[in-house]
Parts: structure tokens; C-alpha cells; sequence
């Protein structure tokens, strides 16, 4: 089976900061993994490496066996993104950005009407959709872009920290689709501070410290610690990176 995502011993430098330090780990089809780690960590810029916005300077990043380096052009067809800062076309309107994408994204006309209407009833833009996005609120916007990232089922979804601002109706309704969509073979890489709610969802979780991996938590192994995800997520970060250490409330 050929892994959704795949980093082998990447490493990203900025000047003289390894922002990614050697990191390797793959995701298969069907994994939900939460990506975690204190602010700085590295967790942005290794999604950066995956999406292509960001070349590594040692190591090799595929996404759907394709080489981010040798092929960006393929490797972003397989995956869909939503970025911690979300930038859209301010002007459209949410239906006229999700129609955009669709078109972008080669989604046939037969099923792009379908998506559109399946997306904007799941996120709860409906009675929005002919609002231009310069009117949405913030929560909105993360929606609409969700949505943007789903409407061609792409078989990996990058989420950099999407459900901030969201309500906790629009929470739920989304934690069940993206569920789903796991089921049905897609692989999702969520990084997010809300530690319970990655501790419900995700069948894999990864931390980071550091530009380093030093934690890859499987279903089983959070399911047999009696500690939480945030006790374990303390001691790793605390023992790998001291100056990093997060607050007691999960978030950093």
C-alpha cells in the first residue's frame, strides 16, 4: 500500500535554526493522526514540506508516492490544505469559491453541484452561500476553506490548526465527516493545541519538540496509558526540549 505521506530524515534550516530536524514518519490511507508539539516545534513548516510551499534542504517528502521535490505539481493534487492563517478570494462568494476549486481541482460537473450543496449543508454556510467571503466572520472563513479542501476528495487533508474559532456545532458536525472520511481510505493530518479532542478522534498521534519527533502514539498505546494524551504530551516535550515546555492547560 502506498503511504498517503512519507517524510525520510527531512531537515529545513532557516538560516542557522533546523526548524525540522531529521524527521521521518509515513501515514497510510485510513489514519486520522494528530500532530502536536509547544509553539516553534517545527509542526507548520514539516506541513509546509508537504504541500510544496517549502523545499527540504536533506531528505525526501512524498505524498501519494509522488515526490514533493521531483513533482510538486502532482503531489499537491493528492492532497488538500488548510493553513493556520486562511487566505481567500475575498470577492467570491462561498459558492463561487467552492465552484473555483472544484473547477481547479477537475471535480466533473456531475458530482461538482453534488459536493457543493453536501459541503456547504455540512459546514452550515447554505443561507451564506451567495454572501461574498469578505463578509464572513472569521469562523466562516475557516469553514468555507475546510470545505475548499474537501470538495475533491483528495486522498490526503493537512489541517494546521482548523478548528479555531469554530463553534462548537460546526466542531462536531466536521469531527464526524472527516471520521468518515478516514473510513473511506482518506488520510488526515490534524495538528492542533486542543489535546481532548485529538485524545477522541485521531488513531495516531505524533509530537514534535524541538524540529524532532519524539513521540508516535498509536490508538492502542493511548487506549492502555491510564495517563491523558496532555500528561504524556508534558513529560515528552519537557524531557526532549526543557525551554519549550507547554502550559498545564494543553495549549501553548
Amino acid at each position: 500500500m502506498t503511504a498517503a505521506a512519507s517524510l525520510e530524515s527531512v531537515v529545513k534550516r532557516f538560516h542557522h535554526v533546523r526548524a525540522v530536524d531529521g524527521i521521518s514518519f509515513q501515514v497510510q490511507p485510513g489514519e486520522f493522526v494528530g500532530f502536536i508539539g509547544p509553539n516553534g516545534a517545527g509542526k507548520t513548516t514539516t506541513m509546509r514540506c508537504l504541500t510544496g510551499q517549502l523545499m527540504p534542504d536533506e531528505g525526501a517528502v512524498h505524498v501519494g508516492g509522488v515526490s514533493v521535490t521531483a513533482d510538486p505539481i502532482g503531489a499537491r493534487g493528492r492532497l488538500g490544505y488548510v493553513p493556520q492563517d486562511v487566505e481567500l478570494y475575498e470577492y467570491l462568494t462561498g459558492e463561487e469559491l467552492l465552484r473555483f476549486v472544484a473547477d481547479v481541482r477537475g471535480v466533473s460537473a456531475a458530482d461538482q453541484t453534488r459536493r457543493v450543496e453536501e459541503l456547504l449543508a455540512l459546514t452550515e454556510l447554505t443561507s451564506a452561500r451567495n454572501r461574498i467571503i469578505r463578509e464572513y466572520s472569521g469562523g466562516m472563513e475557516r469553514k468555507i476553506a475546510i470545505a475548499a479542501a474537501l470538495i475533491a476528495r483528495p486522498p490526503l487533508l493537512l489541517l494546521d490548526e482548523s478548528f479555531v474559532g469554530l463553534d462548537p456545532e460546526s466542531t462536531h458536525a466536521l469531527r464526524g465527516h472527516l471520521r468518515e472520511y478516514c473510513e473511506d481510505g482518506g488520510a488526515i493530518i490534524l495538528s492542533s493545541h486542543i489535546l481532548d479532542m485529538l485524545e477522541r478522534i485521531c488513531t495516531r498521534v505524533l509530537v514534535l519538540a524541538g524540529g524532532r519527533l519524539v513521540g508516535d502514539l498509536s490508538r492502542e498505546a493511548l487506549d492502555s496509558d491510564p495517563r491523558t494524551l496532555l500528561d504524556i504530551y508534558l513529560e515528552l516535550t519537557a524531557r526532549t526540549s526543557p525551554t519549550h515546555a507547554p502550559s498545564t492547560t494543553g495549549t501553548t
